[in-house]
């Protein structure tokens, strides 16, 4: 499923799209969204994790993260964050889709 061309069918825009966990947190600077979709395991110093807890704690943004890692510490650390949520892929669209429809 390709994100990107997904999404903006369900209603919601797409403010951009990043490789690394730095840029991450710049473009949640600069467009402000009402959510963000975070992988955990990300380019850059800043993985999806230590970008998420700047986004949820500095800018006060919810993340939902993707990953494809679901062990018990990865899982551990991401709850810490108190995520609007954590989904393994592979992603279930009609999950994803009603989590942004109520953010």
């Amino acid at each position: 499923m390709a994100l990107a061309e997904t999404i903006p069918g369900w209603g919601c825009l797409v403010a951009g799209l990043v490789t690394s966990g730095e840029d991450a947190v710049l473009a949640a600077e600069r467009e402000k969204p009402d959510v963000v979709l975070m992988d955990i395991h990300i380019h850059g110093s800043m993985d999806g994790l230590d970008a998420a807890r700047e986004i949820i704690n500095r800018l006060g943004i919810p993340v939902i993260f993707m990953t494809g890692y679901d062990d018990e510490k990865t899982i551990r650390e991401a709850e810490e964050l108190k995520p609007l949520a954590f989904l393994v892929k592979p992603l279930n669209p009609k999950r994803l889709k009603e989590l942004l429809a109520g953010s």
